[in-house]
Protein backbone atom coordinates (compact mmCIF):
# COMPACT_ATOMS: atom_id res chain seq x y z
CA UNK A 1 0.00 0.00 0.00
CA UNK A 2 2.95 2.07 1.12
CA UNK A 3 4.51 1.56 -2.29
CA UNK A 4 1.21 1.98 -4.46
CA UNK A 5 0.74 5.70 -2.31
CA UNK A 6 4.89 6.73 -2.69
CA UNK A 7 4.40 5.64 -6.43
CA UNK A 8 1.39 7.86 -7.31
CA UNK A 9 3.00 10.96 -4.85
CA UNK A 10 5.70 10.58 -7.22
CA UNK A 11 3.43 10.56 -10.51
CA UNK A 12 1.43 13.71 -9.33
CA UNK A 13 4.53 15.56 -8.70
CA UNK A 14 6.09 14.76 -12.17
CA UNK A 15 2.80 15.60 -13.72
CA UNK A 16 2.78 18.79 -11.58
CA UNK A 17 6.57 19.74 -12.27
CA UNK A 18 5.36 18.94 -16.34
CA UNK A 19 2.54 22.03 -16.27
CA UNK A 20 5.17 24.64 -14.70
CA UNK A 21 7.48 23.24 -17.36
CA UNK A 22 5.03 24.06 -19.92
CA UNK A 23 3.75 27.22 -18.60
CA UNK A 24 7.43 28.69 -18.99
CA UNK A 25 7.79 28.38 -22.51
CA UNK A 26 6.62 32.02 -23.92
CA UNK A 27 7.87 35.21 -25.17
CA UNK A 28 7.69 38.21 -23.49
CA UNK A 29 8.74 42.20 -23.86
CA UNK A 30 11.05 43.27 -21.21
CA UNK A 31 12.69 46.64 -20.47
CA UNK A 32 16.46 46.35 -19.44
CA UNK A 33 19.15 49.26 -19.10
CA UNK A 34 22.92 48.68 -19.61
CA UNK A 35 26.03 51.22 -18.48
CA UNK A 36 29.28 51.37 -19.17
CA UNK A 37 32.56 53.24 -18.40
CA UNK A 38 33.72 55.68 -21.13
CA UNK A 39 37.54 55.36 -21.84
CA UNK A 40 39.66 57.52 -23.78
CA UNK A 41 36.45 59.42 -24.79
CA UNK A 42 35.42 56.35 -27.14
CA UNK A 43 31.54 56.58 -27.38
CA UNK A 44 31.26 54.01 -29.48
CA UNK A 45 32.59 51.24 -27.82
CA UNK A 46 30.76 52.48 -24.30
CA UNK A 47 27.60 52.54 -26.51
CA UNK A 48 28.51 48.66 -27.44
CA UNK A 49 29.08 47.76 -24.06
CA UNK A 50 26.81 49.28 -22.64
CA UNK A 51 24.20 47.67 -25.27
CA UNK A 52 25.92 43.91 -24.66
CA UNK A 53 24.83 44.96 -20.22
CA UNK A 54 21.33 45.86 -21.13
CA UNK A 55 20.83 42.58 -23.35
CA UNK A 56 22.57 40.03 -21.31
CA UNK A 57 20.13 41.78 -18.33
CA UNK A 58 17.32 41.84 -20.41
CA UNK A 59 17.60 37.65 -21.47
CA UNK A 60 17.95 37.43 -17.56
CA UNK A 61 14.59 38.22 -17.10
CA UNK A 62 13.41 35.74 -19.28
CA UNK A 63 15.14 33.19 -17.01
CA UNK A 64 18.57 32.16 -15.98
CA UNK A 65 20.69 28.94 -14.93
CA UNK A 66 22.66 28.96 -12.45
CA UNK A 67 25.35 26.66 -12.12
CA UNK A 68 27.94 26.22 -8.95
CA UNK A 69 31.02 24.22 -8.32
CA UNK A 70 33.76 24.76 -5.45
CA UNK A 71 37.41 24.90 -6.24
CA UNK A 72 40.29 24.94 -3.77
CA UNK A 73 44.02 27.15 -4.58
CA UNK A 74 47.40 26.38 -3.47
CA UNK A 75 46.54 27.14 0.03
CA UNK A 76 43.71 24.69 0.40
CA UNK A 77 41.01 27.46 0.45
CA UNK A 78 38.03 26.26 -0.71
CA UNK A 79 35.55 28.40 -2.87
CA UNK A 80 32.79 28.22 -3.39
CA UNK A 81 31.98 29.80 -7.70
CA UNK A 82 28.53 30.70 -8.90
CA UNK A 83 28.23 30.79 -12.71
CA UNK A 84 25.01 32.34 -14.32
CA UNK A 85 23.97 32.01 -17.61
CA UNK A 86 20.92 32.99 -19.35
CA UNK A 87 18.14 30.31 -20.11
CA UNK A 88 16.36 32.65 -22.62
CA UNK A 89 17.65 34.20 -25.95
CA UNK A 90 16.98 37.72 -27.23
CA UNK A 91 14.64 37.69 -30.61
CA UNK A 92 14.42 41.22 -31.33
CA UNK A 93 15.10 44.62 -29.16
CA UNK A 94 14.54 48.00 -30.09
CA UNK A 95 16.31 51.02 -28.49
CA UNK A 96 13.98 53.19 -26.10
CA UNK A 97 16.67 56.21 -24.59
CA UNK A 98 20.46 56.41 -24.82
CA UNK A 99 22.51 59.29 -22.72
CA UNK A 100 26.14 59.70 -21.96
CA UNK A 101 27.94 61.92 -18.88
CA UNK A 102 31.39 62.58 -18.73
CA UNK A 103 32.21 58.93 -17.05
CA UNK A 104 29.09 56.67 -18.45
CA UNK A 105 26.98 55.80 -21.33
CA UNK A 106 23.68 54.67 -20.55
CA UNK A 107 21.10 52.57 -22.92
CA UNK A 108 17.53 51.52 -22.66
CA UNK A 109 16.28 48.77 -24.67
CA UNK A 110 12.90 47.00 -24.96
CA UNK A 111 13.56 43.30 -25.74
CA UNK A 112 11.36 40.06 -26.81
CA UNK A 113 13.03 37.31 -24.79
CA UNK A 114 11.81 34.16 -25.98
CA UNK A 115 11.81 31.10 -23.53
CA UNK A 116 11.63 27.38 -24.62
CA UNK A 117 10.56 26.10 -27.96
CA UNK A 118 8.72 23.23 -27.06
CA UNK A 119 4.64 22.87 -26.95
CA UNK A 120 4.60 26.95 -27.63
CA UNK A 121 1.96 26.52 -29.49
CA UNK A 122 0.09 24.61 -27.53
CA UNK A 123 -3.16 26.82 -25.97
CA UNK A 124 -6.60 25.49 -25.07
CA UNK A 125 -7.47 28.38 -23.83
CA UNK A 126 -7.72 29.95 -27.51
CA UNK A 127 -10.28 30.59 -29.56
CA UNK A 128 -10.80 27.90 -31.98
CA UNK A 129 -13.24 28.64 -35.31
CA UNK A 130 -14.69 25.20 -36.46
CA UNK A 131 -16.82 24.95 -39.72
CA UNK A 132 -18.43 21.36 -39.64
CA UNK A 133 -19.63 20.53 -43.29
CA UNK A 134 -21.08 18.00 -45.22
CA UNK A 135 -20.28 14.38 -44.31
CA UNK A 136 -19.86 11.61 -46.74
CA UNK A 137 -20.97 8.57 -46.07
CA UNK A 138 -21.48 4.68 -47.87
CA UNK A 139 -23.86 2.04 -46.13
CA UNK A 140 -23.15 -1.31 -47.67
CA UNK A 141 -26.81 -2.79 -49.16
CA UNK A 142 -26.22 -5.92 -47.10
CA UNK A 143 -27.41 -4.26 -44.49
CA UNK A 144 -31.09 -3.78 -43.30
CA UNK A 145 -32.28 -0.88 -44.79
CA UNK A 146 -32.99 1.15 -41.40
CA UNK A 147 -29.22 1.19 -41.22
CA UNK A 148 -29.54 3.69 -43.71
CA UNK A 149 -30.64 6.28 -41.54
CA UNK A 150 -27.39 5.64 -39.30
CA UNK A 151 -24.74 7.83 -41.19
CA UNK A 152 -26.73 11.23 -40.06
CA UNK A 153 -27.34 9.62 -36.30
CA UNK A 154 -23.48 9.49 -36.41
CA UNK A 155 -22.83 13.09 -38.20
CA UNK A 156 -25.69 14.57 -35.57
CA UNK A 157 -23.80 12.67 -32.43
CA UNK A 158 -20.24 13.96 -33.63
CA UNK A 159 -21.42 17.48 -34.12
CA UNK A 160 -23.16 17.39 -30.55
CA UNK A 161 -19.67 15.90 -28.99
CA UNK A 162 -17.76 18.98 -30.86
CA UNK A 163 -20.58 21.77 -30.10
CA UNK A 164 -20.31 20.18 -26.04
CA UNK A 165 -16.38 21.64 -25.75
CA UNK A 166 -16.97 25.17 -24.97
CA UNK A 167 -13.35 25.53 -26.50
CA UNK A 168 -14.42 25.67 -29.81
CA UNK A 169 -16.92 27.67 -31.45
CA UNK A 170 -18.66 24.98 -34.06
CA UNK A 171 -20.53 26.84 -37.21
CA UNK A 172 -22.82 24.32 -38.68
CA UNK A 173 -22.24 23.73 -42.56
CA UNK A 174 -23.92 20.60 -42.67
CA UNK A 175 -25.60 21.39 -45.90
CA UNK A 176 -22.55 22.49 -47.93
CA UNK A 177 -20.48 19.98 -49.76
CA UNK A 178 -16.69 20.42 -50.30
CA UNK A 179 -14.76 18.70 -53.17
CA UNK A 180 -11.24 19.88 -51.38
CA UNK A 181 -9.60 18.33 -54.58
CA UNK A 182 -11.24 21.01 -56.33
CA UNK A 183 -10.92 24.01 -54.28
CA UNK A 184 -9.83 27.09 -56.18
CA UNK A 185 -7.02 28.36 -54.53
CA UNK A 186 -7.45 31.88 -52.93
CA UNK A 187 -4.57 34.35 -52.36
CA UNK A 188 -3.95 36.37 -49.43
CA UNK A 189 -4.63 39.51 -51.37
CA UNK A 190 -6.60 41.61 -48.48
CA UNK A 191 -9.01 43.68 -50.74
CA UNK A 192 -12.29 45.17 -50.38
CA UNK A 193 -13.98 42.14 -50.96
CA UNK A 194 -11.93 39.43 -49.03
CA UNK A 195 -12.39 41.78 -46.16
CA UNK A 196 -16.40 42.27 -46.34
CA UNK A 197 -17.30 39.08 -48.02
CA UNK A 198 -19.72 37.21 -45.65
CA UNK A 199 -19.79 33.96 -47.48
CA UNK A 200 -19.66 30.29 -47.03
CA UNK A 201 -16.43 30.48 -46.81
CA UNK A 202 -13.21 29.39 -44.34
CA UNK A 203 -11.69 32.38 -43.38
CA UNK A 204 -7.60 32.26 -42.76
CA UNK A 205 -6.97 31.15 -39.57
CA UNK A 206 -10.01 29.16 -39.21
CA UNK A 207 -10.64 25.57 -39.76
CA UNK A 208 -12.88 22.49 -41.15
CA UNK A 209 -13.92 19.61 -40.65
CA UNK A 210 -15.28 16.72 -43.06
CA UNK A 211 -16.45 13.30 -41.89
CA UNK A 212 -16.11 9.84 -43.80
CA UNK A 213 -18.58 7.51 -42.48
CA UNK A 214 -18.85 3.38 -43.87
CA UNK A 215 -20.96 0.91 -42.57
CA UNK A 216 -20.42 -2.35 -43.27
CA UNK A 217 -21.21 -5.83 -43.11
CA UNK A 218 -19.29 -8.97 -41.98
CA UNK A 219 -20.65 -12.35 -39.93
CA UNK A 220 -19.92 -12.48 -36.54
CA UNK A 221 -16.42 -13.44 -34.64
CA UNK A 222 -18.84 -15.50 -32.44
CA UNK A 223 -19.98 -17.45 -34.51
CA UNK A 224 -21.57 -18.08 -37.84
CA UNK A 225 -24.99 -17.44 -37.05
CA UNK A 226 -24.10 -14.01 -35.87
CA UNK A 227 -23.93 -10.85 -38.25
CA UNK A 228 -22.01 -7.54 -37.27
CA UNK A 229 -22.29 -4.17 -38.41
CA UNK A 230 -18.89 -2.43 -38.90
CA UNK A 231 -18.15 0.91 -38.69
CA UNK A 232 -15.43 2.99 -40.43
CA UNK A 233 -15.69 6.74 -39.54
CA UNK A 234 -13.06 9.31 -40.36
CA UNK A 235 -12.80 13.13 -39.54
CA UNK A 236 -10.86 14.95 -41.91
CA UNK A 237 -9.65 18.43 -40.34
CA UNK A 238 -8.83 21.40 -43.20
CA UNK A 239 -7.37 24.69 -42.79
CA UNK A 240 -8.21 28.12 -44.05
CA UNK A 241 -9.93 29.05 -47.52
CA UNK A 242 -7.67 26.56 -49.33
CA UNK A 243 -8.88 23.84 -47.43
CA UNK A 244 -4.93 22.54 -46.33
CA UNK A 245 -4.99 19.09 -45.56
CA UNK A 246 -4.10 19.17 -41.59
CA UNK A 247 -4.93 15.42 -40.14
CA UNK A 248 -7.04 13.00 -40.31
CA UNK A 249 -8.48 10.76 -37.35
CA UNK A 250 -9.81 7.34 -37.72
CA UNK A 251 -11.95 5.58 -35.75
CA UNK A 252 -13.28 2.23 -36.28
CA UNK A 253 -15.66 -0.47 -34.10
CA UNK A 254 -18.59 -3.36 -34.37
CA UNK A 255 -21.84 -3.89 -33.22
CA UNK A 256 -23.32 -7.12 -33.11
CA UNK A 257 -26.90 -7.02 -34.56
CA UNK A 258 -27.97 -10.33 -33.90
CA UNK A 259 -28.48 -14.00 -35.01
CA UNK A 260 -29.84 -15.10 -38.40
CA UNK A 261 -30.44 -19.06 -37.34
CA UNK A 262 -33.60 -19.40 -40.12
CA UNK A 263 -35.76 -19.92 -36.92
CA UNK A 264 -37.82 -16.59 -36.57
CA UNK A 265 -38.39 -17.40 -33.14
CA UNK A 266 -35.02 -17.66 -31.91
CA UNK A 267 -34.06 -15.34 -34.48
CA UNK A 268 -36.30 -12.32 -32.67
CA UNK A 269 -35.65 -13.18 -29.52
CA UNK A 270 -31.55 -12.34 -30.08
CA UNK A 271 -32.32 -9.79 -32.46
CA UNK A 272 -30.09 -6.51 -31.29
CA UNK A 273 -32.75 -3.65 -31.73
CA UNK A 274 -32.74 -0.29 -33.95
CA UNK A 275 -32.72 1.93 -30.86
CA UNK A 276 -30.18 0.01 -28.75
CA UNK A 277 -28.14 0.12 -32.05
CA UNK A 278 -27.97 3.76 -32.09
CA UNK A 279 -28.10 4.35 -28.23
CA UNK A 280 -24.05 2.01 -28.71
CA UNK A 281 -23.32 3.98 -31.86
CA UNK A 282 -23.54 7.50 -29.95
CA UNK A 283 -21.94 5.35 -26.72
CA UNK A 284 -19.16 4.54 -29.08
CA UNK A 285 -18.47 8.19 -30.16
CA UNK A 286 -18.66 9.80 -26.79
CA UNK A 287 -14.96 10.25 -26.47
CA UNK A 288 -13.58 10.48 -29.99
CA UNK A 289 -13.74 14.47 -30.79
CA UNK A 290 -11.15 14.88 -28.15
CA UNK A 291 -8.65 13.32 -30.44
CA UNK A 292 -9.65 16.58 -32.87
CA UNK A 293 -9.72 18.82 -29.84
CA UNK A 294 -5.65 18.02 -28.78
CA UNK A 295 -4.92 18.82 -32.43
CA UNK A 296 -6.77 21.69 -32.36
CA UNK A 297 -5.54 22.95 -29.58
CA UNK A 298 -1.80 23.05 -30.53
CA UNK A 299 -1.79 24.58 -34.31
CA UNK A 300 -0.03 28.17 -34.87
CA UNK A 301 -1.85 30.57 -35.36
CA UNK A 302 -0.37 32.25 -38.25
CA UNK A 303 -0.59 33.80 -41.74
CA UNK A 304 1.41 35.60 -44.39
CA UNK A 305 2.40 39.11 -43.99
CA UNK A 306 1.25 41.49 -46.76
CA UNK A 307 1.96 45.51 -47.27
CA UNK A 308 -0.72 47.81 -48.33
CA UNK A 309 -0.44 51.30 -48.38
CA UNK A 310 2.72 51.10 -46.56
CA UNK A 311 0.82 49.67 -43.67
CA UNK A 312 1.48 45.74 -43.12
CA UNK A 313 -1.51 43.71 -42.28
CA UNK A 314 -2.08 40.12 -41.81
CA UNK A 315 -5.74 38.64 -42.84
CA UNK A 316 -6.41 37.70 -39.02
CA UNK A 317 -8.34 39.31 -36.76
CA UNK A 318 -11.01 39.29 -33.68
CA UNK A 319 -12.52 36.69 -34.88
CA UNK A 320 -9.64 34.03 -34.92
CA UNK A 321 -8.81 35.50 -31.76
CA UNK A 322 -6.23 38.28 -32.51
CA UNK A 323 -6.04 41.64 -29.88
CA UNK A 324 -4.20 44.57 -29.48
CA UNK A 325 -0.76 43.81 -28.30
CA UNK A 326 -0.71 40.35 -29.44
CA UNK A 327 2.77 39.53 -30.62
CA UNK A 328 4.24 37.05 -33.67
CA UNK A 329 7.30 36.46 -35.06
CA UNK A 330 8.48 36.41 -38.39
CA UNK A 331 11.64 34.42 -39.81
CA UNK A 332 13.29 35.87 -42.78
CA UNK A 333 14.26 32.78 -43.54
CA UNK A 334 10.68 31.10 -43.42
CA UNK A 335 11.84 28.40 -40.49
CA UNK A 336 9.06 28.13 -38.51
CA UNK A 337 11.11 25.74 -36.53
CA UNK A 338 12.48 28.16 -33.89
CA UNK A 339 16.55 27.27 -34.22
CA UNK A 340 16.98 30.29 -36.40
CA UNK A 341 18.30 33.20 -34.86
CA UNK A 342 17.13 35.63 -37.81
CA UNK A 343 13.90 36.77 -36.42
CA UNK A 344 11.25 39.93 -36.16
CA UNK A 345 8.83 40.57 -33.89
CA UNK A 346 5.56 42.19 -34.65
CA UNK A 347 2.76 43.38 -32.45
CA UNK A 348 -1.21 43.98 -33.50
CA UNK A 349 -1.76 47.70 -33.07
CA UNK A 350 -5.06 47.33 -34.31
CA UNK A 351 -7.32 44.30 -34.58
CA UNK A 352 -9.90 43.80 -36.88
CA UNK A 353 -12.84 41.18 -37.12
CA UNK A 354 -10.74 39.65 -39.62
CA UNK A 355 -7.74 41.44 -40.45
CA UNK A 356 -5.14 43.48 -38.75
CA UNK A 357 -3.03 45.95 -38.55
CA UNK A 358 1.01 45.40 -37.68
CA UNK A 359 3.74 47.00 -36.20
CA UNK A 360 7.45 45.72 -35.99
CA UNK A 361 9.24 45.79 -32.63
CA UNK A 362 12.08 46.91 -34.31
CA UNK A 363 12.20 50.22 -36.38
CA UNK A 364 14.22 50.04 -38.69
CA UNK A 365 12.97 47.21 -40.25
CA UNK A 366 10.46 47.75 -43.03
CA UNK A 367 7.06 46.37 -44.17
CA UNK A 368 9.01 45.03 -47.54
CA UNK A 369 11.42 43.47 -46.06
CA UNK A 370 8.83 41.19 -44.34
CA UNK A 371 5.62 40.85 -47.50
CA UNK A 372 5.22 37.40 -48.19
CA UNK A 373 6.75 36.10 -45.31
CA UNK A 374 4.82 33.68 -42.50
CA UNK A 375 4.15 35.18 -39.14
CA UNK A 376 3.20 33.12 -36.29
CA UNK A 377 1.64 34.67 -33.34
CA UNK A 378 2.63 33.55 -29.40
CA UNK A 379 -0.14 31.93 -27.54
Amino acid sequence: MRIILFTLVLNLLFLFSAVLLAKEHNLKMVISQGRAVIQSNDLQLAKKRALDEALYLASLQGGAKIDGYSSIDEKTSLKENLLVRPSSQIVDFKVLDESNDETHFTIKIQAAVFHGPDDIDCDIKKKINLSYLKPKFIVSSKLPAWTNGLPSVISQSIFLNLQSLNKINLINKNSFYVDTNKVNKISHELDYESLTENSIRIKNGEYSVISEIKLDFAKSRLHRFSNEILFYIKLNLYKGPNYNFVDSFSYNFSLDLGNETGYPHIDGFYKASKEKIIDLTKLSLSKFHYRLLDKLSCMPLESEVVLRNNQILVDLGTNQGLSNGKVGLVSTTKNMDYSTTDWSVLTVISANRDYSILEPLNPKIKGGELEGKIIRFMN
